[in-house]
């Protein structure tokens, strides 16, 4: 649990969704009070233009009359709208000492308890009232046009268009953003898949696969870049074990003359434990420079060319071919269940390679007098058991490491007899099975049951 929380808060997604929740929950703060402040202004400028028009009507139908009593004549169309108090209008004349000259019929003069008197325009509000008091000249008196407008009445309906909106607003506000992390999962979900995919592929790149590259198909720029690094870096390390490869053959081959020569001189010296010592340590050099030539071959042929053969038949020549070196060594060897034919599809050379050399390894680390058996199963199965003194658990999982013997003291060979036996399972999808056998020995199992055939 505490792995997939810790992968879950690194993980990008995760970090996408918790700053676009952040940002959801502060939009849905922000966002309506901001609408609001803007709506608000713009609904106050409207106002005070519609006012404005209002007072510049008024202004242009403003008749003096002596003794105080002023006129405004608008026309009927304009007076009606005065003439009653549905829709919150008035209006109101009124002279520099504060007198009301003129008004319309439902204005309120109590409302405006200290009358305008700045000789510019003012914009008032007193509870539901809003207003504007603009200054005009008649007949050298200075008067101020006010006029007036309640929002509680049905005439005014720009703050319930407010109310409405914002409540409108907020809804499709909120769902609108939670669209966000919706969107960004369709949108993310598949490239993460194809990268969670990618590095799948990254971990199951093998070194017995050197030209294998990851595929950058699908990905996004970013992890494009970094794919393409890994690619060049594969690159080179290909390159660098096709030097390792070539130097490796090309020393096998070019140390094989000399060792042969080197036989030959040896071969001359007189009979006796010094000569059979010698002889000895060159059948080892000559043993390790054919694994290494072996090896070198499997590593530049990734692709051999398969076809069908019998496994028992072919495991029958490779023990008949060994059976004199191992029964040199003071060793017994028995075959079983190569009675019948057991076709399989493969590269008959390279099986035949891996069977010598488990029965190579069986005849080199084992003590004189152990029997080794051979055995052949279906599907497609060969194992080479011994009742020698076994392998430990540890070393099991490090036989099949090149040059690492369970052995360190033995000097017969360089650790790639098994290393060659992998690699060819390998190469036909199969496996190489280390165990410990029924006698106590040790047990190699070669499977191949991928391409096994009825």
């Amino acid at each position: 649990m505490k792995r997939l929380v810790r992968r879950a808060a690194t993980s990008l997604l995760t970090r996408i969704l918790l700053v676009e929740g952040i940002t959801i929950v502060v939009a849905s703060l922000a966002m309506p009070f901001a609408a609001r402040t803007v709506l608000e202004s713009s609904v106050r400028a409207i106002e005070r233009d519609t006012l404005r028009q209002q007072a510049e009507l008024v202004a242009r139908h403003v008749i003096p009359a002596p003794g105080g009593h002023w006129q405004v004549a608008l026309p009927r169309e304009e007076m009606a709208i005065y003439a009653t108090g549905y829709d919150g209008r008035a209006f109101a004349v009124i002279d520099a000492r504060g007198q009301v000259l003129a008004h319309s019929p439902f204005f309120l003069p109590d409302i405006w308890p200290q009358p305008p008197r700045a000789w510019h325009e003012q914009a008032l509000t007193s509870g539901p009232l809003v207003g504007l008091s603009v200054p005009r000249a008649f007949a050298n008196h200075n008067v101020r046009i006010l006029v007036t407008q309640d929002q509680t009445r049905p005439g005014a309906v720009v703050d319930d268009v407010v109310r409405s909106f914002l409540a409108h607003y907020l809804v499709w506000l909120v769902g609108l953003l939670l669209l966000m992390p919706l969107a960004n999962i369709t949108m993310l979900w598949p490239l993460l898949r194809r990268m969670r995919h990618t590095a799948r592929a990254a971990t199951q790149l093998a070194p017995q696969d050197p030209g294998a590259r990851l595929d950058a198909a699908g990905l996004p720029a970013e992890a494009t870049a970094m794919v393409s690094a890994i690619n060049g870096l594969l690159d080179r390390v290909e390159a660098a074990l096709a030097l390792q490869q070539e130097f490796a053959g090309n020393v096998a081959h070019e140390l094989r003359t000399p060792l042969a020569t080197l036989r030959l001189e040896v071969g001359r010296m007189a009979a006796g434990p010094a000569r059979d010592e010698a002889l000895a340590q060159i059948a080892r050099m000559a043993h390790v420079l054919d694994q290494l030539r072996d090896l070198a071959s499997l590593e530049h042929d990734a692709a051999p060319a398969f076809e069908r053969f019998d496994l028992a038949g072919l495991a029958v020549a490779v023990v008949a071919e060994r059976t004199p070196d191992v029964l040199a060594g003071g060793r017994s060897i028995a075959l079983f269940g190569a009675e019948e034919v057991m076709m399989i599809h493969g590269n008959p050379g390279l099986v035949a390679m891996a069977i010598a050399n488990l029965l190579d390894n069986a005849r080199l680390h084992t003590p004189p007098g152990t029997a080794i058996e051979v055995s052949v199963a279906r599907p497609a199965q060969v194992s080479v058991a011994d009742n020698g003194p076994g392998v430990t658990e540890e070393d099991a999982t490090r036989l099949a490491r090149r040059f690492w013997r369970a052995d360190h003291r033995r000097s017969d060979g360089a650790g790639l007899g098994l290393s060659i036996v992998q690699r060819i399972a390998h190469v036909h999808h199969g496996r190489l099975v280390i165990s410990r056998a029924a006698s106590g020995g040790a047990c190699f199992t070669l499977s191949l049951a991928e391409y096994a055939l009825p």
